[in-house]
């Protein structure tokens, strides 16, 4: 298939535009996103140990679902900005939108189940099993909604206000997935325990409402192809987050001697996919508009050594945070000296991948619109998990 090229008319040019860009806008949709990441991580740190004790099956299932949302609609978010730069989309209302959101929705269910799987394999099976598997779907469904409408809020009116939305979408996505998902699964717990019932009746209200969203979708060729390439991709990643939940559920213990690890591990995972997706996201919209040449251009680079020079203030800032959530949910917090000096290196290595994951993909003709984001932020979940408990180690012992 020959490529016809097509300019990127969104952004700036030279390297003090892109740079003034980034630190205008992406750098404050950043720290947007660990001021949301860090509602997650209190949440996560104040009741690490009533679920590592009653419903440790959610540590294992926890990053996998963490990360499934924001592969689910960080994709989402890739594709959209690629249909509006070919003005396949103008309006949030539009069909498109909607069909887009039921088939995110819909592409996340098989490794939902898989996830559920391997941790009673881990753990055994029991009923409170049978109570997170449903808990997992109503989050699924409610989070879904609000994810689906975000991400066409988020890519859409950026790019009416002349902003890139690549540089901005996926990590907004994401940390708003975070900052849902925790408090969404730990209010599940509780509306469980003190109404069943109504529980249930919920559960089933939100699947009705996913079944009315199948039914006013449009789905053609290009969509069931994507689809297909995003549902079997989040299944394998699935498959891969396993390692993160199995690795955090094991070091439960001794992460819960270093609470403000608990409090930060939301926004390291999200934060250094954040950037992995943006790095994931520009490059995908140059390949499908440009073709392999755009990668060639001097502002491809421009983009990618901007973003890099914001690692060294998102890790001071994460650290900063944490140890102010820290201390208002009761614990201590101070700086971890090992985390800031190191965390630029582990962001550097995942946007490395994420520009590597793009382009091997278009290389084999996959769209990485629907592959690249969700590939990079397991990657990232995974070295993530790996960093947190080695800070761990360094900071407890054993």
């Amino acid at each position: 298939m020959t490529m016809l090229p097509v300019e990127i008319t969104v952004g700036t040019r030279g390297w003090r535009e892109r740079l003034k860009q980034t630190f205008l806008i992406t750098f404050p949709a950043l720290l947007l996103c660990l001021a949301l990441d860090f509602v997650g991580g209190g949440v996560l740190g104040k009741n690490f140990e009533m679920i590592s004790k009653s419903y440790p099956l959610l540590l294992v299932i926890l990053p996998g679902l963490s990360d499934l949302r924001g592969n689910v609609f960080g994709a989402m978010a890739s594709r959209m900005t690629t249909a509006l730069h070919l003005g396949k989309v103008r309006r949030i209302l539009d069909r498109e939108v909607t069909t887009n959101i039921s088939m995110a929705i819909g592409s996340s269910k098989i490794p939902l189940i898989v996830l559920w799987i391997a941790g009673v394999l881990k753990l055994g099976f029991s009923y409170s099993t049978l109570i997170v598997l449903l808990i997992v779907i109503a989050s699924a469904l409610v989070i879904g909604f609000l994810l689906g409408y975000s991400t066409a809020f988020i890519t859409i009116f950026p790019y009416r206000w002349g902003a890139d939305p690549d540089m901005i979408a996926a990590p907004l996505i994401t940390s708003v997935a975070d900052v849902i998902t925790i408090p969404t699964l730990v209010y599940l717990i509780f509306f469980y325990e003190d109404y069943p019932l109504l529980f249930y009746i919920f559960t089933a209200i939100m699947l009705v409402l996913f079944i009315v969203m199948l039914m006013k979708s449009n789905y053609n060729k290009e969509h069931l192809k994507a689809f297909k390439e995003v549902a079997a991709v989040l299944t394998i990643l699935g498959i891969v987050e396993i390692f993160s939940g199995s690795t955090l559920e094991s070091y439960s213990g001794l992460i819960s001697k270093a609470i403000i690890l608990s409090v930060m591990y939301p926004s390291i995972l999200d934060s250094v996919g954040n950037f992995a997706s943006i790095a994931a996201a520009t490059t995908s919209t140059r390949l499908n508009l440009s073709g392999s040449d755009a990668l060639k251009n001097r502002e491809f680079y421009f983009d990618v050594g901007a973003l890099i020079l914001l690692t060294p203030l998102i890790g001071l800032f994460t650290n900063y945070i944490a140890i102010h959530v820290t201390r208002f949910i009761g614990y201590h917090g101070s700086l971890i000296w090992p985390f800031i000096l190191s965390y630029p290196f582990l962001v550097l290595a995942n946007i490395a991948i994420g520009v590597l994951v793009a382009y091997i993909s278009h290389r084999f003709d996959i769209d990485p619109d629907n592959v690249a984001i969700p590939t990079v932020t397991t990657i990232s979940d995974v070295m993530g998990t790996l960093f947190v408990v080695f800070l761990a180690k360094v900071m407890v012992g054993g």
